[in-house]
Formats: C-alpha cells, structure tokens, sequence
C-alpha cells in the first residue's frame, strides 16, 4: 500500500530545509505510519513513523471524554 498521505512537514535532517509532502507512504501497522522523505534541496531521503495512526473515537467514546459532568443519570 503506498501513495501520498496527508501528514506534517518534515525538516531535512542533511540541511535543514524544509519539507512539505513525503515522496511515499505505507500503513506498516493498524496503528502505524512509514513515510519516505526526499529533499529536494540535497537529495538526502529519510524516514520517520507516525504512531497517532488509527483508532478514531465513537460519538460514545466522545461523549464519555468530554462530557462526563454534563451527563445525569
């Protein structure tokens, strides 16, 4: 599974430009993101892994987080 994913910037660790868009991405888990960065500022690729991947809370889950004072029984 590859192609571009929506994620945040990323900072050439050669040069230090800055990087808008990874070149490639792949789910590597149910809760896990590789991304593959190329700069085009030097050429120097790199990875990182974003581990916020997943998991999206239901309207209960919600509701139980931010609403537990609201709520009579």
């Amino acid at each position: 599974m590859g192609g571009i994913a929506l994620t945040k910037s990323h900072i050439c660790p050669c040069c230090g430009a800055v990087l808008k868009e990874p070149e490639w991405s792949e789910r590597v888990s149910d809760y896990q993101m590789a991304y593959v960065w190329r700069c085009a500022n030097c050429g120097f690729y790199s990875e990182t892994r974003d581990t916020n991947f997943g998991h999206e809370p239901s309207a209960a889950e919600l509701a139980e987080e931010f609403l537990p004072n609201l709520v009579l029984e």
